[in-house]
C-alpha cells in the first residue's frame, strides 16, 4: 500500500509565509518514511487542502495521513479540517484517510524558543 503524508498549513497572503511551509515540507521529505508528501492550505495559500489531497491521489497514495501544522486546537482543527476532510473522503471512497494530531505543545517547540531568545541575547 503507497502512503501518503499530507502536511496541512493555515495558508496565508504572506509570500513569506508560502515560502517556509515550503521548506518545512521539504525537510519533512528529506526525513520521512512514507512514499509520498503532498502539501496544502486551508485558506488563501495554493495548492489548497483539496488540490494537495489530489496530487497524492493523483501520484498513487492509497492511505493519506494528515498532518495540521497548527499549534492551538481551534476552530479550524475542530470543525474546518474535519468538515472538509469528510467532503474530500466521499470524493476518494477508495483512499483510507487519518486525521493526526496537530502540532499542539511539544517540548522541541519549547527548545526552539530557548534558543532563540539565546541567539537574541547574544546578538
Amino acid at each position: 500500500m503507497k502512503t501518503g503524508l499530507f502536511v496541512l498549513g493555515h495558508g496565508s497572503q504572506a509570500q513569506e509565509a508560502d515560502e517556509i511551509f515550503s521548506n518545512i515540507v521539504e525537510m519533512v521529505m528529506n526525513i520521512t518514511t512514507f512514499d509520498l508528501v503532498g502539501l496544502g492550505s486551508l485558506q488563501i495559500s495554493k495548492p489548497s487542502f483539496e488540490e494537495g489531497i489530489e496530487d497524492l491521489v493523483h501520484r498513487g497514495a492509497e492511505h493519506i495521513v494528515i498532518v495540521p501544522m497548527f499549534i492551538f486546537q481551534g476552530n479550524h482543527v475542530k470543525y474546518d479540517i474535519p468538515e472538509a476532510l469528510e467532503k474530500i473522503q466521499a470524493q476518494y471512497p477508495a483512499v483510507k484517510f487519518t486525521m493526526a494530531k496537530h502540532i499542539g505543545a511539544d517540548a522541541r517547540i519549547a527548545s526552539i524558543i530557548e534558543e532563540r531568545a539565546k541567539v537574541a541575547m547574544a546578538g
